[in-house]
């Protein structure tokens, strides 16, 4: 995977932040569990938790997929190469946009708040990767949310309530529905250009600072 667009420095850092980038997911495996447990247990939620915690499962097997990828990738140099770690981060990241998908699916829906969570896959990759890749993790995002949140309108696929917590009927409310996913697109939009200008600054940053030391 080709890094055009990033400086010299970011593809120097990526095989540290893949192995960042891992260690979270595990904390994510954790409060996937956790959450589960307390919503089914000290919140009075009405859900079967068995697909949360499988969902966790799969973050934990996702995990150790890539993590032999980056053994595996670094076992003649020690470390992985910038390209190598760059596939890890944007698989990772994809990934997460899936699971989320699924633990979103499998606890209210459209109706769980936990849709801000797709912010941070998309600031990653803003942070870290190419604009290609922000550009296509962000309408990853879009499309499973809405994809998730049409198909239950629908009734092509079953809805997951969650009731004592969420509005069980707020997934029919087509007005609901629309506002929702236009705040959704909006939110993950703005979020990938903001990522990817930040990071476009901060790059600049140094070589302002270089510049202006040598005027004076």
């Amino acid at each position: 995977m080709a890094l055009p667009d990033l400086p010299s420095l970011i593809r120097a850092e990526l095989p540290g932040h893949a192995w960042r980038l891992l260690y979270l997911r595990y904390i994510c495996a954790a409060g996937t569990l956790f959450g589960a447990f307390i919503l089914t247990q000290n919140m009075g939620a009405v859900l079967d938790p068995l697909p949360l915690y499988a969902t966790a499962a799969a973050i934990l097997l996702s995990n150790g997929l890539y993590t032999a990828h980056l053994i595996a990738a670094g076992r003649k140099t020690g470390i992985a190469s910038s390209d190598a770690a760059s596939r890890s981060v944007a698989l990772q990241c994809a990934t997460d946009v899936f699971l989320l998908t699924l633990l979103l699916h499998f606890s209210g829906g459209a109706a769980n708040p936990l849709m801000a969570l797709y912010v941070g896959p998309i600031l990653i990759t803003g942070l870290l990767l190419s604009v290609r890749a922000t550009y296509l993790v962000a309408t990853l995002s879009g499309l499973f949310f809405a994809g998730m949140a049409i198909l239950e309108y629908r009734s092509i696929i079953p809805h997951v309530p969650v009731p004592g917590l969420f509005s069980p009927t707020s997934y029919r409310n087509g007005p609901y529905l629309l506002v929702v996913l236009a705040a959704f697109v909006c939110a993950i939009a703005l979020t990938a250009v903001i990522s990817l200008v930040a990071s476009g600054r901060l790059r600049l940053e140094p070589a302002a600072t270089v510049g202006e030391e040598s005027a004076t």
